[in-house]
Formats: structure tokens, sequence, C-alpha cells
């Protein structure tokens, strides 16, 4: 998980670092350029308003000749600022380079015949240059170009101005980042936290600890993954208990019989029961009984797995249902239960297997018949709600327990244990019939309450 933090740690810094330089690089040029444009305006304001000063000279002198001595400039009012007066003993171009300005003057040819700097006089401009000043005109003629601008020294305003705004710029950056940074570490020692703890639980499941959780943290995303992770621990260690629950049922199931059969050929090996039909007989039938244990057994488990083959066609309910009842109704007959079947006079076709339905039919009726005394009732019962058909087995019995409800069809799940084993139940029969309703797209039921008998029912679609 420390390689994790890094290089999200990593991966954070360096698009933190790139976005703060390319912005602030971006902002630096901006701000220059900007500036750059309103100095430049600003210069050209200037240049504008000695431009008639230098043309009055033009004009009295007869030409530019001595235009270096002009003692006026000093007393111009710079545009955002107030007159420049002269300091004593200080020359009008000194006090333009004090002030970090350049003054260039050139005659109608582009040589330069005034330089605040003293550096260019004499020299001639390019064209482009002397255009981009402003042109002093006598009358209609041009008769010199003007130009004010910074002298590009440590001491030029702009230049300071400019360096200024740079350091602030890497000052906010810097500080960008550091803040970037620890609130990223902050997040991401947050987010690595929950992490390391759905390792070290995942750790623990996959060894066999099947108790392992994660502590409730937070809400949001890492606090929902938390809840699905500790709801998939409960759920694979109810599973865990349920395997080992159901590997110690099928032991037992299996055992039962088994001892029975080698009790009694012992018995019959060591001449303690005389060999005899009625002895193989009790033989056989603890085999049925193993035979039919394997298969609910197979039959579950294909069922679980939605690997269960279903032979599919229209089905008669009415006829269906009036089968099986025919079918038990031998074995309630036996033990005075009165059956009472209350069908519609036409019940929809539905698209099912027929042999798995009267499967379905047969294990809850047996299991109605078994639990009822003699004497009572068993009502089968089936109408259509919408879309399906509802069909009800309601008997007079002993009832369930609302503790026992939620677990009625579970596998190998017994309500009175030594009851239904005597009785020949495996716990099976009920977990099948949930099984077998739901791959058919329906849905399976109990109501209950102790002594007040116990009502199962079970829908199919049917369009």
């Amino acid at each position: 998980m420390r390689g994790l933090w890094l290089k999200l740690s990593l991966a954070f810094a360096g698009v933190v670092i790139l976005s703060l330089l390319v912005t602030s690089l971006l902002i630096g040029l901006a701000t220059a350029g900007e500036f750059q444009v309103y100095v430049a305006q600003g210069n050209r304001r200037w240049a504008e308003a000695l431009a008639p000063i230098f043309a009055n000279y033009y004009l009295q002198n007869g030409g530019w000749e001595g235009v270096e001595s002009l003692q006026s400039l000093s007393d111009l009012m710079m545009p955002g600022m107030g007159p420049m007066h002269r300091r004593m003993g200080m020359s009008d171009m000194a006090m333009w380079r004090m002030m970090g300005h350049r003054l260039i003057l050139a005659d109608e040819t582009g040589r330069v015949r005034l330089d605040s700097e003293g550096t260019l006089v004499g020299t001639l401009l390019p064209e482009a240059v002397r255009n981009a000043g402003v042109p002093i005109r006598v009358g209609n003629r041009t008769v010199g170009w003007l130009l004010v601008g910074d002298i590009g020294s440590p001491s030029d305003p702009s230049a300071q101005f400019l360096g200024q705004v740079g350091r602030a710029i890497g000052w906010s950056t810097f500080v960008g980042i550091a803040l970037a940074l620890g609130a990223g570490t902050l997040v991401f020692s947050r987010l690595v936290r929950p992490l390391q703890a759905l390792r070290q639980a995942s750790r623990r499941i996959a060894a066999g600890d099947f108790h392992a959780r994660i502590p409730p943290q937070e809400a949001g995303e890492l606090g929902e993954v938390a809840q699905a992770f500790n709801r998939m621990a409960e759920a694979l260690a109810q599973a865990e208990q349920q395997r080992r629950q159901m590997l110690a049922d099928i032991a037992h199931e299996l055992r039962t019989p088994l001892g029975i059969m080698q009790g009694h050929l012992e018995a019959l090996m060591d001449g303690v029961l005389p060999l005899e039909l009625e002895q193989i007989a009790q033989i056989h039938d603890e085999v049925r009984h193993l035979v039919r244990l394997v298969e609910d057994l197979r039959l579950l488990t294909l069922a679980e797995a939605k690997q269960l083959r279903l032979d599919r066609e229209l089905v008669d309910l009415k006829r269906l249902i009036e089968e099986s009842v025919d079918g038990i109704a031998l074995q309630a007959a036996e033990k005075g239960i009165h059956l009472e079947v209350q069908l519609p006079g036409e019940l929809p076709l539905v698209l099912a297997d027929p042999i798995r339905l009267r499967q379905v039919l047969m294990n809850l009726l047996t299991n109605a018949v078994r639990y009822t005394p003699p004497g009572g009732q068993v009502t089968v019962k089936a109408q259509v709600h919408g879309d399906v058909v509802r069909i009800s087995v309601r008997d007079t019995g002993v009832g369930i327990a609302p503790e026992d409800l939620p677990h009625v069809f579970d596998r190998f799940y017994r309500v009175e244990k030594s009851r239904a084993r005597s009785d020949g139940g495996s716990g099976l029969g009920l977990a099948i019939v949930k099984h077998l309703v739901e791959a058919h797209g329906g849905r399976v039921g109990v109501e209950s309450a102790p002594g007040k008998g116990a009502h199962f029912f079970f829908t199919l679609p049917f369009r």
C-alpha cells in the first residue's frame, strides 16, 4: 500500500506543480504584455503632449539646431504624474534619465537630433522604429518624429514593476505548491488508511478467517466500499457456516440408514437374525432412503447452481393439482385427515415442467399431512392474481414458531428435528420447493403461527 500512496503522491505533486507553473507563466506573460501595452499607450500620449512644443521650436528656429537646449521639457505634465520640477544643477535630459524614461527626437530624414541618453545622436533610425513615434507637423509637413519610452535599465520603473509582479507570482506559486502538497498528503493518507484496512481484512478472509471486518470510518464511496466488504464477509461467513452445517447434516443423514443396514447385515452374518424376506425388505427400505436423499441433494445442487434443466410445456394446472391431491389421498386417509380442494372453473395454462411442478406440490402436500394431527384438514387452493397463479396449501397442524419462519426453506432445517427424522424427512423438501419455484420465475412464501397451522403458497407466471 506504500507503493500506491507514493504513486498517488507523485502523480498529484506532478499535476499540481505543472498546473501552477503553467498558470504562473501564463499570468506573467499576460501581465507583462498588458503592462507593456499600457506603458506604450502612456508614452505615446506623453509624446503627443510634447509634440507641439517641438513643433513650436522648429517654427521659431527654422530647424532643429540647438534643440538639446530646450528648457521647457521639465515643466511638462506626464500622464498620471505631476510636473517634473528641475532639481538644482540637473539638466532636463538628466531628469529624464532619473525618471527612467528616454526621449528621442529625429528629423524628417530619420536622423536622431536629440536623445536623453545621448547614445543615438546622429544615427539614422530605422523606418519601422521612426514610424512607431509621434510625427511632428508644421503645417502640412512632417518635420520630425518624437519617441518616448523606457530606457531598459535596472532602475526602469516598468522593469521594477514587472520584477515585483514576477516575484509575487513566484512566491504565490511556491506557497500554492506547498499548500497543495500538504493537503494532498492528508487526503491520500485518509484514502490509503481504509484501503490498508481492506487489504488486511481481505488477507484474513483469504486465510480462512471469515470474521474479519473493516471498521466503519467515514461516509461516501469509501464508506460504501467498507460496508459492501463487510456484507460480503458476512455472506461468506454464513456460507461457510452453512457449508459446515450441510456437511454435518449430510453425514448424519447418511450415517443413520448406513448404521441400520450395517447392524442388520452383521446380525444376519452372525446368525442373530434369520435370513428372511422381512429382514431383506428392511435393508431395501434403507437403501431406497439413501437413494432418495442422494437424488434430493443432486437436484438441490443443480437448482442452486442454476443448472437444473426444465422441460417446459403448456401445463393444465387444475388437472396437475387434482392428480397431486389424489396421490396423497391414501396417506391422508390413513391419518384421518380431510383433504379439501378449492379450484376455480378454469385456470390458465402455464409454461412449465410438469414433473417439477408435481414434485413441488407433492412436497408441500406431504409436509402438510406429516405435521397435521389426525382429524385435521389440508386445503389446496388456486387463484389468479394479475399475471400470476397463486397456489396455496394450508393445514391445521402444529404451526411454526416465528423464529423458525425465516429458515423453513433452508437445507436440512427442521422445525421438529426428531419428529421429522422419525417420519422419514431429510429437511430438503422445502429447500427443493423454493428453488424449483424460482427456476420457473415464481416466488414462494409461508405464513404460520404456533397452534394455528401453516400456510405455504407459491406463484407461477402465465403471461
